[in-house]
């Protein structure tokens, strides 16, 4: 069932442990879904698309490897196309009449990815005239003295495993501050677990991390889900970054 909620068009990137990548978007009650599923990070993508179906979207994945797609989310509802969006140029038509663009897309080593194409996606955003853009990059892409990440994240984590691509989605971040037609909502989830979604409530704030102690526990990537999702048709998080938790209810 479709709840209350305006459904929008939503562009989806989505790139795990392989060269493949994704992008989705949804039209007022259409989700079209282009995710990358070879690897581990593939799965945020997932829980979008799952979300958005069990919401009652008409979605639609344009993946580069249909069958992976199919094995992922086994639904009748899901339409499946190939394509290759390697250029604004292809993934432009894929926009038309679309309202809101997804970005899931993660990648484990050293590169330009997430900079690289969310100059893609806002290039055909723009030739359609979208203007919502919801994207995931993680706690701890800035520094904030006052509000400091703990002494592992700090000298561990981040100089020995996640620096560089920390920095790159940092990076994406700015160039979409730079990008005054396009009204972007960063989200910031601690680190990524799997379970399935729950009714918690989501603690937010403006800054690099959520102070709480219950962040340190990670995020299910459904709960994740269910933020994006929520905030496509919200003004509260328009072009801001915003960390987020999710914790029970009291």
């Amino acid at each position: 069932m479709v709840g209350e909620q305006e459904k929008l068009a939503c562009l989806l990137f989505l790139g795990p442990r392989g060269m493949d990548g994704g992008l989705a978007y949804l039209r007022k009650n259409w989700v079209n879904a282009i995710p990358d599923v070879g690897g581990l990070d593939g799965k945020q993508g997932v829980e979008v698309v799952q979300q958005a179906l069990a919401q009652g979207h008409d979605v639609t994945a344009l993946v580069r490897d249909p069958d992976k797609m199919a094995g992922l989310v086994p639904n009748k509802e899901l339409k499946i196309q190939k394509i290759d969006f390697s250029s604004a140029d292809t993934v432009e038509p894929h926009l038309q009449d679309k309202d809101v663009v997804l970005s899931c897309r993660t990648w484990p080593w050293s590169v330009t990815l997430y900079t690289d194409s969310m100059e893609v996606i806002v290039a055909a955003m723009k030739k359609n005239k979208v203007k919502r853009l919801v994207c995931v990059t993680s706690w701890f892409t800035t520094d904030d003295p006052s509000n400091p990440p703990s002494f592992m994240m700090r000298w561990i984590v981040k100089p020995l495993f996640l620096g560089r691509i920390m920095y790159n989605m940092s990076q994406m971040e700015q160039y979409l501050q730079g990008c005054e037609d396009i009204n972007f909502t960063a989200v910031r989830p601690p680190g990524l677990r799997m379970g399935p979604v729950t009714d918690m409530e989501f603690r937010t704030e403006e800054g690099p991390q959520v102070c709480d102690r219950d962040g340190v526990r990670g995020m299910c990537r459904a709960d994740v889900a269910r933020f994006m999702l929520s905030t496509m048709t919200s003004e509260d998080w328009v072009r801001k970054c915003v960390a987020v938790i999710a914790v029970p209810k009291k």
